[in-house]
């Protein structure tokens, strides 16, 4: 039986030592932000001077991620069921189908998407008033 030298099989696990002396990717993230990007689906933002307390992004949520509750402070005085959307991010899929069916345009997504927290509780998210 013949030994073979296989010079490349010894020589490619040191191909990796070119990346040591390039400046690394990742960012100091709580000191520095990275740029948000257009277009990105992030959170939800609700105005609630135009919510109207519809139901239509909790009806087409296949998530079942929106809830309709009393909201906390002022609303729309032509929010008929005094409701507005909570939205649960455990469930949540960021598809956006909320936002297309919101008839007066109320419900959007902005591009602020990092959140982390040790409460399970606190991903029932109502979404701000912007």
């Amino acid at each position: 039986m013949a030994w073979n030298l296989d010079l490349k099989g010894l020589i490619h696990p040191f191909s990796a030592l070119k990346f040591s002396i390039k400046q690394p990717y990742t960012l100091n993230y709580p000191v520095e932000k990275r740029q948000d990007v257009e277009g990105y689906r992030g959170f939800h933002l609700n105005t609630l001077s135009l919510c109207v307390g519809c139901g239509n992004c909790q009806d087409i949520c296949m998530n079942e991620a929106i809830d309709m509750v009393e909201p906390v402070g002022e609303i729309n005085p032509k929010n008929a069921s005094g409701l507005v959307p909570r939205i649960d991010y455990g469930r949540c899929c960021w598809c956006g189908l909320c936002t297309d069916v919101c008839g007066p345009d109320s419900l959007r997504l902005e591009s602020d998407c990092i959140y982390a927290s040790e409460d399970a509780g606190s991903f029932l998210y109502m979404p701000k008033d912007r």
